[in-house]
């Protein structure tokens, strides 16, 4: 156990309990100074634990050698192939994004320094190691700016260890042995293109020796180049005891219409539905069959579940058949199927399904069909958007916007969901969105209106660079609260970071300073 958990430890079990760990074996200065920190005038062990505790959290950013690990025994980091950024303007952009930006400004700093062939300086990378590991999607874009001497850092600190992997200009052999959980994912997915029995191979020899939060990320790979020969495999891991395992293969087997889950769920589902002429109707499973096991549906309903037990079995089945299984055997389309069940006593029930087989096997059709009902939550409206390709997600968007733009700060809420980091709507709408915060902004709707100022800075971060003009140089007012103050403030801070950052060259044309190329 390292000392910083040590620490914790004495922290929360009280010093009377468990001491202030020594700092024996402490190698260098650091030791040294933990040690001299220890031999101090003794006092209350709390203000002791406290002392330590601050000098082991600075030594950590640091990435300082753990006990029982000689100096001698960290290898230098890797030369590194791309240069570090060096100008100031844009280093204080970046560090000021890492410190207090929004996830998207994050993300977009560090994606645009990696895309143009930099990585970061060694000042910037504790704050951009300590940012990934506070949010994890943020770790993808962490690790393309890092460089190799960021991922020597990285292994020498247990909170950063996520960035550990192997250099990124490794084979994919290379990195496969000795990379990230990203890294591993990623070269599946490369050979799956190619090879996908070959990647299918690779992953069958590892997965019993996987942790479940990496078998279930694994198995996902497969999702590219999915076929019928993927279903044994994917078959054997129904049984796993991980719930994350068994939901990653459910949605996956969803996929293959033909596959022998899909015959059973048809089995167990067809019965209950049933047509009296031209009327269609639908039961509920009047008790638990003990084969559900065998397809990861749990008999046990969970306390706290909006449904009762009946519609939390129906729930489970609809949400594991694949969607053309119903218009197939009605012969009705996604929106005269959503009409029908609004009519039926188990349209909770359905319609919760039918959500969880659109993300688990997207469907543009039903993706349309489910976001032009009324919805009484708001919650699945972003992820059914982002499934969308832009055009047809915008047409929503354009509709909710309304002609005066009433709509604004749904649109920019459901974007905000709907874009993945890096993704922004179009230009035209941005410009129409950018257009009407301006127009409220300008009359003064700041003042009362506290959703609005959040919708400000969403915007800022979201929207397409050719609109970030209209947002910049808001009006201000002779007298300002704080809430309306700092608004805008963080909102001009966001659209001169991003207006800045879209100015990086490449650094294979750039005459920008960049920092010395040393090792560690």
């Amino acid at each position: 156990m390292s000392h910083w958990n040590t620490l914790l430890q004495s922290a929360l079990v009280g010093t009377a309990r468990q001491p202030v760990p020594a700092a024996d074996g402490m190698a260098g200065d650091f030791g040294a100074l933990l040690q001299a920190l220890q031999q101090q005038p003794a006092d209350a062990a709390q203000g002791l634990l406290l002392r330590v505790a601050g000098a082991v959290a600075v030594g950590r950013r640091a990435g300082f050698v753990a006990p029982g690990l000689p100096a001698d025994d960290a290898p230098p980091a890797a030369h590194d192939t791309s240069p570090a950024l060096g100008d100031p303007a844009l280093l204080a952009v970046i560090a000021d994004a890492l410190a207090s930006g929004p996830q998207r400004l994050q993300h977009e700093v560090l994606t645009v320094l990696a895309t143009a062939g930099w990585r970061l300086p060694p000042s910037l990378l504790p704050a951009a190691l300590d940012a990934g590991r506070r949010d994890t999607a943020l770790r993808s874009a962490v690790g393309a700016a890092l460089g190799e001497r960021g991922r020597w850092l990285a292994a020498r600190n247990d909170d950063w260890r996520y960035a550990v992997g192997a250099s990124a200009q490794a084979d994919a052999q290379t990195r496969w042995d000795e990379g990230s959980i990203d890294q591993r994912c990623a070269v599946l997915v490369e050979q799956r293109r190619d090879d996908p029995a070959g990647a299918r191979e690779r992953l069958a020899a590892e997965l019993p020796q996987l942790p479940a939060k990496e078998r279930a990320v694994l198995l996902g790979a497969l999702a590219e180049n999915l076929g019928p020969d993927d279903e044994a495999l994917l078959e054997a891991q129904l049984k796993d005891r991980a719930r994350d395992v068994r939901q990653t293969v459910v949605e996956l087997l969803q996929r293959l219409p033909a596959s022998a889950h899909v015959r059973r769920l048809e089995a167990f589902l067809a019965p209950l539905l049933s047509s009296q002429g031209a009327t269609w109707q639908l039961n509920a499973p009047e008790a638990a069959d003990p084969r559900w096991k065998d397809d990861a549906i749990d008999a046990a309903r969970p306390t706290h579940d909006s449904l009762g037990e009946r519609a939390w079995w129906l729930y489970q089945l609809v949400r594991q058949m694949p969607l053309a299984w119903w218009t197939t055997r009605t012969g009705m389309t996604p929106a005269a199927l959503l009409d029908w069940a609004a009519t039926g006593d188990w349209h909770d029930a359905l319609l919760r399904g039918w959500n969880e087989a659109v993300l688990a096997a997207p469907d543009f059709d039903w993706c349309d069909a489910l976001l032009d009902r009324p919805r009484n939550h708001r919650g699945g409206v972003g992820p059914l958007l982002a499934l969308l390709p832009r055009e047809r997600r915008e047409r929503h968007w354009a509709t909710q916007l309304g002609d005066a733009g009433e709509g604004v700060q749904d649109v920019v809420a459901f974007a905000d969901q709907a874009c993945a980091p890096g993704d922004t709507p179009s230009a035209a709408l941005s410009l129409r969105i950018a257009q009407v915060l301006r127009m409220r902004v300008e009359r003064g709707d700041l003042v009362n209106d506290y959703v609005l100022r959040q919708v400000l800075g969403t915007a800022a971060a979201l929207l397409h660079p050719d609109a970030l003009p209209l947002l910049a140089d808001l009006p201000r007012a002779a007298e300002e609260s704080p809430g309306l103050a700092n608004a805008l403030v963080d909102t001009a801070r966001i659209v001169r970071a991003r207006r800045l950052v879209v100015t990086l060259p490449s650094s294979s044309s750039s005459s920008i300073s960049t920092s010395s190329q040393g090792r560690p």
